[in-house]
Formats: C-alpha cells, structure tokens, sequence
C-alpha cells in the first residue's frame, strides 16, 4: 500500500503567490532542485515545462496534477503548492487552481499509477482537499497528508 508520507517532504511544500501559472510552475520546479531527487535540473525543468504544454494538467477542483516520468528523475517525489488567491490554469472545468501537486518520478509505471490513484483519493475528497488549501503551515499540510 503506497503512503504518500513517502514521497512528500515539509521542505517541498509551500505557500506559493503566484502571477499565472508559468510563474506557479517555475516556483514548483525550483522547489522541486533537490540532488537527491532530480539528476540534471535544467532537464528536469524542460520536461515538466513541456508536458504542461502538451494538454493542462489543472483536473479541476481547484487542483492540478504536474507530472512526469523522467530519465532525469532518481527517485519519486510530490511538490506541493498552495495558492491562497488562485491561479488560473487552464483547468477543465475552468476554475482557479488553489492546490498543485508536482510528481516525477523515473520512467517506470507501476509506483507512479499507485502514487496518482492515491493523490486522486485525497483530491476527491471535498472536506480534505478543503483543510489542505486552509491549513497555514507547511506541518499542517504534511499531517493532513501522512494518514492518507
């Protein structure tokens, strides 16, 4: 059973202001350089940007789901933004996104498929995805996350 607690880390969860969502996706992949993580940040950077611009990863809900499955990725990982004011990110059902969470991981499929069926438990949940947008810390934010 995947525990999310294993990919998530308080240093990569932040209380992002952010212009647009280029601005929100530059401020996850910054905070996403991480050596122990990611191989070779420009390309890591490059990937995530590119798959952005392939079709939205905004889902709706006020979430987004960044992801990719990379060369240049050692381990999997989950960045965590909170956007307090919104930002608006092309989501399906058009509304702002209040919650991003990045995913990479190396190419391989199976901890990746078990990481996003997780994340969308959590996300379907109205009431969680409600305290995690609330919370003020970044604590608070893994705590809400750890039992899940």
């Amino acid at each position: 059973m995947i525990n999310l607690k294993d990919y998530i880390a308080r240093d990569r969860i932040a209380f992002i202001a952010a212009r647009d969502k280029q601005d929100a996706l530059a401020q996850l992949i910054s905070l996403s350089d991480d050596p122990r993580h990611v191989i070779d940040f420009d390309q890591f950077q490059n990937a995530v940007l590119d798959r952005e611009y392939i079709v939205t990863t905004g889902i709706g809900q006020n979430v987004a789901i960044p992801h990719i499955k990379s060369r240049w990725v050692k381990d999997f990982f989950i960045t965590i933004g909170v956007f307090r004011d919104g930002v608006e990110w092309q989501s399906l059902d058009e509304k702002p996104v209040h919650l991003a969470f990045l995913i990479a991981g190396p190419e391989e499929h199976e901890n990746y498929l078990r990481i996003l069926a997780k994340l969308t438990l959590i996300i379907r949940n109205k009431e969680k995805r409600k305290a995690i947008i609330q919370a003020v810390t970044a604590d608070q934010v893994f705590k809400l996350l750890e039992d899940s």
